[in-house]
């Protein structure tokens, strides 16, 4: 039961990574003046289907990460301390995930590309946040 928890908790995170890296390599490539109007359309759309990609993962490395809570430790406070560290980042991640979320689904009803500006800062603050929560998680569990 851990080793299946353990293993859909991981690939949450490989989808969530993989999808916000691709996501950003896909803005820089339709803001390049040399990518005609069809290619930035059809990178626009595959950023929008990127973020439902990525904000399923950080739902579903919520879901595995309590799961995982509950099935191999005595509760939270037998937690490693640098585990509420991780934990941190995975809050700001979220916070982060909801605020994107919340852009495209604005800029879906008006008809309109999300502000590309934000949506580059909250990409970068979204990866730099999931990689300090992936460290702090290695450190956290192998000591």
């Amino acid at each position: 039961m851990i080793e299946a928890l353990r293993i859909l908790h991981f690939l949450a995170l490989a989808a969530g990574i993989g999808g916000g890296l691709a996501s950003m390599l896909a803005a820089r490539q339709g803001a390049d003046p040399a990518s005609g109007p069809e290619a930035r359309a059809a990178l626009g759309r595959l950023r929008l289907r990127l973020s439902r990609v990525t904000a399923g993962a950080v739902a579903l490395l919520w879901l595995s990460g309590i799961a995982l809570v509950h099935a191999g430790w005595t509760g939270w406070g037998a937690l490693p301390g640098l585990f509420w560290a991780k934990l941190a980042f995975v809050a700001a991640l979220t916070a982060i995930t909801l605020r994107a979320q919340q852009l495209v689904l604005r800029a879906g009803r008006s008809g309109t590309a999300p502000p590309a500006p934000a949506m580059a800062r909250l990409g970068q603050g979204a990866m730099g946040s999931a990689l300090a929560a992936l460290v702090l998680a290695v450190v956290a569990f192998t000591l």
